[in-house]
C-alpha cells in the first residue's frame, strides 16, 4: 500500500511541475514552448484556459498534501521506536566519603 501511494505521489508530482510549467506568465512566455498556448486558448479560450489550469494545480497540490499527510500518518509514525539510554532506570553510584580537594577519590594504587 506504501508504494501504491508513493507512486501515485510521485505521478502528481510530475503533473503538477507541467500544469505550472503550461501555465501563462505575465510576459505570456508560453509562445516558447512549442505553440501550446495556441492550442489551449483554441479550445477554451485564454480566460477559461487560465482557470482550468489554476483548478488542476490546486488539486495537483491538495492531492501531493492529502496523499503525504495520509502516508506519514499510517505508515511512517507506526514503525518508529524510542531508544532509550543504556543508563536510564540505573542506579547512582554512592560515594562514601566526600571528595578532598586536590586529590583523586579511592583512585586505585599500581603494584598492588
Amino acid at each position: 500500500m506504501y508504494t501504491v501511494l508513493a507512486l501515485i505521489m510521485i505521478l502528481a508530482a510530475i503533473l503538477l511541475i507541467v500544469a505550472i510549467l503550461v501555465q501563462p506568465s505575465k510576459g505570456d512566455m508560453i509562445s516558447g514552448l512549442g505553440g501550446l498556448s495556441g492550442t489551449f486558448s483554441s479550445m477554451f479560450g485564454s480566460r477559461k484556459t487560465m482557470d482550468l489550469l489554476q483548478k488542476i494545480t490546486i488539486s495537483l497540490a491538495t492531492i501531493i498534501l492529502v496523499l503525504t499527510l495520509i502516508t506519514n500518518i499510517f505508515f511512517v509514525g507506526a514503525k518508529e521506536s524510542v531508544v532509550k539510554p543504556v543508563t536510564e532506570g540505573q542506579e547512582m553510584p554512592i560515594q562514601s566519603t566526600p571528595p578532598v580537594p586536590g586529590q583523586m577519590p579511592n583512585a586505585p594504587v599500581p603494584g598492588e
